[in-house]
């Protein structure tokens, strides 16, 4: 019954890993082709009628990638959670060793993770989002130099966001290859699951 119940929290966790890092890695590839695409492009945005259309790709850029980052916080907000219970509960609760090299590794990185995902769900993305928003505002209102200094604030933020993003990232693989690593049988373990000869037994 406890094998059971331990193969549901394994698969719960190896699922809250995948959502985790498919999450981050959705961002980058939306990332690396919107802004690219849209700086390309020639368009005007009625909306920002006030605003130089030389800057108007750029702008609808970040107004769908702001969406796409909404979803990925949120994914990240359900899966990072359950992925440090699951972590939990096969320590405590299945007493799963924590001797081994790749336990340790993957509860490392996993915790690392959760706490750069607090981290920018506190402190930067509040003020990215403020200044974001703000900035939209004044575009809108044709208040060129405030919208540009808005966008300014918002730019500061970026590289701190961008390293936490590539840092979850780096560490959720190191977790996926560290949890792999921890659960593959040991030398002992293989042979213990040998069963014994019949002729040996016969002696």
């Amino acid at each position: 019954m406890m094998r059971g119940y331990r193969n549901v929290v394994n698969i719960i966790y190896w699922l809250a890993l995948t959502i985790w890092i498919a999450a981050l890695i959705s961002a980058a590839v939306a990332a690396m082709n919107v802004f690219p695409t849209l700086d390309e492009t020639v368009l005007t945005l009625e909306r920002y009628a006030e605003y130089p259309e030389a800057e108007h790709p750029r702008l609808l850029a970040g107004r769908i990638m702001e969406r796409v980052f909404f979803l990925v916080d949120l994914l990240q907000f359900g899966a990072a959670p359950v992925a440090v219970l699951a972590l939990l509960v096969q320590v405590f609760v299945f007493g799963m060793p924590l001797r081994r090299a790749g336990h340790i590794i993957r509860a490392g990185c996993i915790v690392a993770a959760a706490g750069l995902l607090t981290y920018h769900a506190t402190l930067l993305a509040p003020g990215m989002n403020r200044e974001l928003r703000a900035y939209w505002a004044a575009a809108e209102a044709g208040e060129i130099e405030a919208a540009r200094a808005r966008r300014e604030a918002f730019n500061a933020y970026h590289p701190r966001a961008d390293a936490v993003l590539r840092l979850n990232l780096l560490l959720l693989l190191v977790a996926v290859g560290a949890s792999a690593a921890a659960w593959a049988p040991t030398d002992a373990a293989r042979r213990e699951r040998l069963e014994t000869p019949k002729l040996a037994k016969s002696r």
